[in-house]
Order: C-alpha cells, then structure tokens, then sequence
C-alpha cells in the first residue's frame, strides 16, 4: 500500500526491507540478538535493517556521480 502510494512521486523510492532477515522462518520467532524487547532494534537488528538501505544508496550515488548530474534539487516545502 505504502509504495502504490509513492509510486507518483519523484525522488521518492520504496525499500522493501525482507522480513525474514528477523523472522526465523521455521517457527516465526524474532532473536533477542535482533530485537531486545522485540520491538526495537539492538545494533545488530540495525546493522542487517540498514545493510540493504546502504546498498541501494550506494548505488544512487554512483549513478548520480557516472550521468554527472548536476541539476538542482528544488525544495518542496517552500
């Protein structure tokens, strides 16, 4: 739903984080090591939440800096 949402929108991008990098996949449980109170993240949930996020900058940027682009970000709350 939220990335239909998005779809519209430019310079907007959703990342579907797979669940199954916290959910053990043969009894559905979440690790402690993941998630303390099983809610919030400990830094090595972080650390696999934010891997893929990294990637995917990563590769933004080096398309960005490979076109050259150098066309102005205009700022949309104004």
């Amino acid at each position: 739903m939220l990335a239909d949402g998005l779809s519209d929108k430019e310079r907007t991008q959703f990342l579907n984080i797979d669940p199954g990098l916290f959910i053990n996949p043969y009894d559905g449980t979440i690790s402690h090591r993941d998630m303390y109170d099983y809610l919030h993240f400990t830094r090595a949930g972080y650390m696999k939440f934010c891997e893929p996020i990294l990637e995917e900058v990563q590769t933004l940027l080096k398309e960005f800096v490979k076109s050259g682009s150098q066309e102005p970000v205009e700022d949309e709350t104004a």
